[in-house]
């Protein structure tokens, strides 16, 4: 029933600013609400879609009275405080629909319509319309206003007026303590997205969404000085804490303190877990000092007492501890000995939830605050591995996690007593951790279901695909640090990620036996063989020999775990253990989880197959052959899962092995032929990236007599296929990787297949231009930029026979050009990135296949030197060094470019350590590129450079003392000694300090003699590593000699 109430009131007691009356909510929001809610009648849907999207653009006033009506929707209690006028208003909008529901569900009806409107008015306030303003008044502005689109004009975040921020406010307050969950649970949302996280730029805010989109700080902590506060005085005024007789539980029903004791530790917990630091230098100093010893009093007083609310607020407290260790505030530091003793008292808590948040603490402080646990890392230790066998999973899980952060510590942290103390745990931690990696009961059940799926051999589901995603190629200076970030991909934990059927997509949990599992294999890393193999043999003996084939898997992942850390140790034992692993990968009535974790942990042996071999051990004869045999004739198994082990198994080999693979190639590509007509989607791009690995591995030997013509007509049989059914099908990404990785090291045994490959390539890339738009994510660009980048293999590996392949493409011949210089072009960034380096292996391959179009290439590549994009800036900037190579002797072309590839170079130069990539980290190759191509351009002409060195003279000094490949250095050098040449007097003009632009050019020319990535501090104190200068360079050589005797 309507009631004729106007407004409903509050007075907050925390003395929090607010305002004391919220007016109602109106008839027209609680329409759109309804219509909104409701999309099974179309037309008034997106009526109201649009409408919101209406008035959230509008004007700051349109925008905060939709935002005002939405959070007094959230704060209104009942229906009953609606005016009757707006009442008729809502009944009116949708034919009376949602008042007849609310009769039918008045409590559960408007508690779900307060929670929509508290969720639209989060993404409102995160995600706010951007608008143009005039830059100097701020005034919004219309598109068809004449400032529009002049440069007087900007675009920012639409933003709430202080009167409208002051209520929503007030209502917060309110939600966060009301007694229906659900609205306490989106209030506290809304605070902690529109308070923290955000990185802070002039005028408005912008931080993370939950998508990983950039959002809105519409209610900046640092402006809201009264949120601390109010959140602490929730805490400290509750009947919890100010009971003056025995503590009570926590009754939301009926007490409007204990709703507020959840509602702020719910809203904490948000907010310190996204942004702690944040949260500490910007909450009011003092309700901050206040806020730890509350909520270890919450802790402490609510494990007095029992009671769900209690358990929950025990829980909560706690977590908002946890997420203040890494940032460690003073507040902190000072009741760390009551912290210590509360997570002691709760060790043994009756709640699983409690006791996993209790081993969460320990680890956060072993692995950012150790020195906090030393003097009592003795006990810890015994409660750590009591824990690591808890019934619990996840209490289990999080205690494991505490071995393995040990095993991660920088020496200078761990004293002898914790070495002395987890040394001491060994002979029970190791049988504890054996056990852990023993599936559990209904894991067991759901894998033997599993495996009757997986022998069906049926089409793979989507979900269990992982994405796959490509990723653009690097040249010059950045090509060592993108092989080194790629190998870095895969650090110890992804073994375990991978190592079983599990695991086969991204949305499966880390687990207790995979921490089980990276535990050991770190801990037996740590510890010397003495301390672990007296413990690890027994529990392996009994694993390994038990008839349960469970217990057996689980023994046999141990092993694999252990292969490195102990691999001296238990290579003394292969001769009886390689054999039983033999056994299990072949019995044909082994479970499959045996045989795909027996194929692992071959792989992980491999180097003790190879030493027998060179050893010349008798029994080591033929051994290589055998292991590979074995695996391969699991490839061809009809579950899907043990093909997709014994491939990546395959991987590893080659990886370890090389070339001395090559006797067993044909075996291993006639199966992989064979394994490629019955595969479905999954298996089959394990085997591409297998097929690529061995091909970078192996090298030209893979392409040698009759074995191109076993293995490249079924992969470019199943991209025919593939492609007609769809050009962008993301299964061609690893078979076009794969490709281009055997063209590579192919080379001219692959014209055979070229032009097919070629033209396929040009029909995704042609196919991609014409379908793809602006609309479209960056990652549906990813076919076009793999089939760019093999064309790009083609060009390297066919080298000056290219142009041949162009001229025999009756369909894309004649186009190539012009596609290239739509590529370089392209908005989307990876596209150029890839597109600039197929310019520059043209450039250096065949440079008469680009020669017409040179000027516009140019163009393009300088218009790219930009370190916004650094990919992009990277290869245009190695491309543009690519033509100045074959435009030596003839400066021409270049001359109307140099201006603007020197001026823009100079930037890179000068400023490449302020250039930072999305995790914060200086970008590379920028300088190193930028270097080398200013010597190739000065070596086309002097002058071209000499007249700015004075400007980057250090700059350029530094850039070359990166550069890694030896035909760029040596490029760059003697382009420094040519501008040099041309322009003596700038070593004296080129800093204040001449001393320092000296230092600069020795540094320079003694990094010649400096071994690769060997920088210590004490380099110049220091044990000497220096290497001679290379004999393949002697003119240059010859030229630092007489550079530096001139600076003499």
């Amino acid at each position: 029933k309507s009631v004729s109430v106007h407004f409903f009131k509050t007075k907050m007691s925390s003395g929090a600013s607010t305002i004391t009356t919220i007016p109602p909510p109106s008839g027209k929001v609680l329409t759109l609400l309804t219509s909104l809610s409701n999309p099974t009648n179309h037309d008034r849907h997106a009526k109201a879609l649009e409408l919101r999207d209406r008035a959230l653009s509008s004007s700051p006033s349109s925008y905060g009275d939709l935002c005002l009506n939405l959070a007094r929707v959230l704060a209104a209690p009942s229906p009953d405080v609606i005016p009757e006028s707006e009442m008729s208003i809502w009944n009116d909008g949708d034919g009376g629909v949602s008042l007849m529901q609310l009769r039918h569900d008045p409590v559960g009806g408007w508690s779900q319509l307060r929670e929509m409107a508290g969720l639209l008015l989060k993404n409102a306030l995160v995600r706010p319309p951007l608008i143009t303003v005039h830059a100097h008044t701020g005034e919004v502005l219309s598109p068809d206003d004449t400032h529009y689109k002049l440069t007087n004009s900007r675009q920012t975040r639409m933003f709430l007026l202080p009167d409208a921020s002051l209520e929503i406010k007030s209502v917060l307050y309110l939600a966060v303590c009301d007694a229906d969950v659900r609205v306490r649970r989106v209030a506290s949302s809304i605070i902690a997205s529109t308070t923290v996280g955000g990185n802070k730029t002039s005028g408005h805010v912008t931080g993370k969404c939950d998508d990983g989109s950039r959002s809105h700080e519409a209610l900046p902590l640092r402006e809201w000085r009264d949120l601390c506060p109010f959140l602490v005085h929730c805490l400290e005024t509750s009947t919890l804490l100010t009971s003056t007789s025995t503590p009570q539980p926590l009754d939301p029903t009926n007490d409007s303190s204990a709703r507020a004791v959840l509602g702020s530790l719910q809203t904490l917990i948000k907010v310190l877990e996204d942004a702690p630091e944040q949260f500490e230098n910007e909450a009011e100093t003092n309700a901050f000092n206040r806020l730890i010893p509350a909520l270890l009093k919450v802790i402490s007083l609510a494990t007095s007492v029992g009671g769900e609310s209690n358990i929950r607020a025990k829980r909560d407290s706690l977590s908002c501890i946890i997420a203040m260790i890494e940032s460690m505030p003073p507040a902190l530091v000072v009741v760390m000995s009551d912290f210590l003793g509360i997570l002691s008292s709760l060790g043994n808590d009756s709640i699983p939830e409690v006791r996993k948040l209790v081993c969460r603490a320990i680890v956060q402080l072993l692995e950012s605050r150790t020195e906090f646990l030393q003097d009592h890392f003795e006990g810890i230790a015994t409660f750590i591995l009591h824990a690591s066998s808890d019934t619990d999973p996840d209490v289990s899980l999080e205690a494991c996690e505490f071995w393995l952060t040990y095993g991660s510590l920088d020496d200078s942290i761990i004293n002898t007593k914790m070495n002395q103390t987890v040394e001491q745990a060994l002979p029970k931690l190791i049988p504890t951790l054996i056990k852990n990696m023993v599936y559990t009961k209904d894991k067991i059940s759901e894998l033997m279901e599993q495996n009757v799926i997986d022998q069906q051999l049926a089409e793979d589901q989507a979900k269990d695909l992982k994405p796959v995603f490509h990723k653009s190629k690097t040249k010059g200076g950045a090509r060592k640090e993108d092989a080194q970030s790629t190998n870095n991909d895969n650090g110890d934990e992804s073994d375990y990620e991978s190592d079983s059927e599990d695991d086969n997509d991204d949305t499966k949990e880390w687990t207790t036996r995979q921490c089980s599992a990276a535990s050991l294999d770190t801990l037996s890393s740590v510890f010397p063989n003495q301390s672990v193999i007296p413990h690890l043999l027994p529990a392996l003996q009994e694993s390994l020999g038990h008839a349960d084939p469970w217990i057996r898997e689980a023994g046999i992942l141990a092993l694999g775990a252990v292969s490195e850390g102990c691999s001296h140790a238990i290579n003394e034992c292969m001769d009886q253990l390689h054999p039983y692993l033999m056994n299990q990968v072949t019995a044909t009535d082994s479970i499959p989880q045996l045989k795909i974790i027996t194929c692992w942990t071959l792989a992980r042996y491999i180097d003790w197959v190879v030493d027998r071999k060179q050893s010349g051990n008798p029994q080591g004869a033929g051994l290589l052959g055998r292991v590979v045999e074995a695996i391969l004739q699991r490839s061809l198994d009809r579950n899907k899962r043990i093909q997709i082990a014994a491939c990546s198994a395959v991987s590893v080999i080659a990886e370890r092995t090389g070339d001395l693979l090559v006797p067993y190639l044909e075996g291993i590509y006639r199966t992989f032929a064979a394994a490629m007509g019955i595969y479905q989607t999954r298996a089959l791009m394990i085997l591409l990236d297998t097929m690529a690995t061995m091909a970078d591995f192996i090298g030209p030997a893979s392409g040698e007599g009759i074995l191109p013509g076993i293995y490249v007509p079924p992969i470019l049989a199943i991209w025919a296929s593939r492609m007609k059914q769809n050009p962008f099908d993301r299964v061609t990404l690893p078979l076009m990787e794969s490709l281009a990785s055997i063209v590579l090291n192919l080379q001219m045994n692959f014209q055979p297949w070229a032009l097919q490959s070629f033209d396929n390539a040009m029909y995704i890339v042609n196919s991609s231009l014409m379908t793809l738009n602006d609309d479209n994510d960056e990652e549906d660009f990813d076919p076009m930029v793999c089939a760019v980048d093999l064309l790009d293999s083609l060009v390297e590996g066919l080298g000056e026979n290219f142009p041949m392949l162009l001229s025999s493409s009756a369909t894309y011949g004649e186009t190539f050009l012009n596609v290239l210089h739509s590529l370089t072009g392209n908005e989307v960034s990876s596209v150029r990135t890839s597109a600039f380096a197929l310019m520059g292996d043209l450039a250096n391959k065949c440079p008469t296949v680009i020669q017409d179009a040179t000027g516009e290439l140019m163009t393009e590549a300088i218009t790219c030197i930009d370190p916004s994009y650094p990919s992009v800036c990277n290869n245009a900037v190695w491309a543009i060094g690519e033509i100045c190579v074959r435009c030596e002797g003839n400066a021409q072309p270049l001359k109307q470019f140099a201006p603007d590839i020197v001026q823009n170079l100079i930037s890179l130069l000068m400023s490449s350590g302020s250039y930072q990539d999305e995790y914060g980290l200086p970008v590379a190759g920028l300088a190193e590129n930028a270097a080398s191509t200013m010597g190739r351009l000065a070596k086309v002409d002097p002058s071209f450079v000499a007249s700015d060195l004075p400007r980057f003279l250090t700059g350029w000094c530094d850039g070359m003392t990166k550069i890694n490949d030896l035909q760029e250095r040596n490029d760059a050098f003697q382009g420094f000694i040519m501008s040099v040449q041309a322009n003596p007097e700038s070593i004296k003009v080129a800093s204040p300090n001449l001393q320092d632009t000296i230092t600069s050019i020795l540094f320079a020319v003694v990094s010649w003699h400096i071994p690769p990535g060997y920088m210590p501090p004490d380099l110049l104190r220091g044990k000497y590593q220096f290497k001679p200068f290379p004999s393949s360079h002697p003119e240059l050589a010859q030229g630092l000699g007489m550079l530096l005797h001139h600076l003499r």
